[in-house]
């Protein structure tokens, strides 16, 4: 078998898989959900099994919890442990490549400008106590294949996609578009912060080329759509004509959301219902920060392919012909 792909019923997942039957490869998606095989990723003896009865050529690790909800406990659990023992069954049944899919959110809520070095690569420090567990466990999955590289070899490549949008993207199509719905507010200090857009065929690209470069193993590649400074303000607005959505206006003031946030979160808490928006992102929509894609550009050829205008104007068809 050519690649075993994990979280093959997520978006990205899901996304991948496609992609490499279309090129002819022999693809086996596994899920705790969804009409694949299934593999649960925290079951250390299951995923070892799985590794040496299948025996792929690669794994490309996409399974994780990804919110800005949830309890500390079960991000820990899939997303660090889940790690843990897809690491560690790589090394026993001798893959010739995995693909761990990391975040842009491993750098942090407010990572600052870029540090990149001479051979183009971003020197930023992992940031685990963000008070996200979402953000804090990225980190650390990311940092335990970091350690298996370099200390047992692991012929491993690690991806960091941006703020990944498509049509079943809930944070950066569903949720917000359900919102402005709803008029709530998504823009904070008027929006002037900068969103990492990352077209979902554009990331799809880049993680297929780390599959094929030979350059690739040991290093970390950051994919996004390329504009390092687009707004949120024109992301949402460019989403609300998309999605069919009232165009936000105005906004508040970061101090004012997070004191808003916080006791809708309380709220929520009592009620035993996800709060629409965390403290914590609130920080992230606030960042003016910039992912260069400098090193995947030069080491894997990766060109996104797919504009923001031309993404949106996919995702309008996409969301009509849902309905």
């Amino acid at each position: 078998m050519d690649v075993l792909v994990t979280g093959a019923a997520g978006f990205v997942g899901a996304a991948l898989v496609r992609r490499l039957r279309q090129r002819g490869a022999t693809v086996v998606g596994v899920d705790i959900r969804g009409s694949v095989e299934f593999l649960d990723v925290t079951d250390p003896a299951d995923v070892v099994e799985s590794l040496l009865r299948l025996r792929p050529r690669a794994v490309v690790h996409a399974a994780a919890l990804v919110d800005d909800r949830g309890s500390p406990a079960s991000f820990l659990r899939v997303n660090v442990e889940g790690t843990r023992n897809i690491v560690h069954a790589a090394l026993s049944s001798d893959v010739d490549r995995l693909v761990h899919i990391s975040s842009i959110a491993a750098l942090g809520l407010e990572p600052g400008e870029p540090q990149v070095d001479a051979d183009d690569r971003d020197r930023r420090p992992l940031v685990f106590d963000t008070g996200s567990p979402y953000f804090d466990t990225k980190a650390s999955a990311e940092q335990l294949v970091r350690d298996a590289i370099a200390r047992d070899g692991l012929p491993a490549v690690i991806i960091r996609p941006g703020d990944v949008y498509g049509l079943d993207s809930q944070p950066w199509v569903q949720r917000p578009l359900a919102m402005m719905r709803r008029r709530l507010p998504v823009l904070i200090d008027r929006g002037q912060g900068y969103i990492a857009h990352t077209w979902i065929e554009n990331l799809v690209d880049g993680i297929a080329l780390a599959l094929d470069s030979s350059e690739a193993i040991g290093e970390v590649f950051t994919i996004t759509d390329g504009r390092e400074t687009t707004t949120y303000r024109d992301y949402f607005t460019r989403l609300a004509s998309a999605g069919g959505a009232p165009r936000p206006r105005g906004g508040m003031s970061r101090r004012v959301a997070l004191g808003m946030v916080g006791g809708l979160e309380r709220a929520c808490a009592l009620l035993r219902v996800p709060p629409p928006m965390t403290r914590p992102a609130i920080a992230y929509v606030c960042r003016r920060a910039r992912y260069p894609i400098t090193l995947a550009r030069r080491v894997l050829g990766y060109q996104p392919k797919v504009t923001l205008e031309q993404g949106m104007a996919t995702l309008a068809e996409q969301l009509r012909a849902r309905g």
